[in-house]
């Protein structure tokens, strides 16, 4: 069973706790993947960047094939991409607002404007993922349980791994500042059936 310890920590910026929640998450669920071309490039140039300013401590957590693919990468390293992306990009949605202060006005909004960050958090995380990932190779068992549980058992696109991802995050997130779970549901569903993103 996987540790939830994270869930109970309070985050000083919630982009901090999105990165782990994403790191988690993923680290749980994903059992392998290729990435898209894209997000090599821009990991190799991370690299680059971090090599002139003399950290070499890099290369443990990103290794490359002869490829010049990504072969290894830590989920600290992922969670933290998805984590500040997610916080760029869901300012840019609300206007510029500070993310700390958008939570704030969800966790005392109304179940509309509860229901429509959902929305907005799961197209974010799905674009995340299709600039992240060419393949997700997911545990099955795990997809089962989240496409009954989501009432998506008719949904069988190739983007399930994505999809799911995106859910266990955003189970996470509505946990940890209180969003019920029907609403979660409501949203979702909409959103993947209606490819509301």
């Amino acid at each position: 069973m996987r540790n939830k310890e994270y869930m109970k920590k309070i985050y000083r910026k919630f982009s901090d706790f999105v990165s782990i929640a994403a790191a988690r998450e993923l680290e749980y669920f994903i059992m392998d993947s290729r990435f898209t071309s894209s997000f090599n490039y821009r990991m190799k140039d991370m690299i680059d960047e971090i090599k002139k300013e003399k950290n070499d401590d890099i290369e443990f957590s990103i290794l490359f094939n002869t490829n010049g693919e990504i072969a290894l990468i830590d989920a600290n390293i992922l969670g933290k991409y998805i984590g500040n992306n997610y916080n760029i990009k869901i300012e840019e949605y609300y206007k510029n607002a500070a993310l700390n202060k958008i939570i704030r006005d969800v966790i005392n909004g109304s179940e509309k404007s509860q229901k429509d960050f959902i929305t907005i958090s799961y197209s974010i995380l799905y674009h995340t993922f299709d600039t992240i990932y060419s393949e997700i190779r997911c545990k099955k068992d795990t997809v089962e349980k989240y496409k009954r549980d989501y009432l998506l058992t008719e949904y069988d696109e190739e983007d399930v791994g994505a999809v799911i991802s995106c859910i266990l995050i955003l189970e996470d997130i509505c946990r940890y500042i209180g969003v019920r779970e029907n609403l979660l549901l409501q949203a979702v569903n909409d959103a993947v059936f209606r490819k509301n993103i």
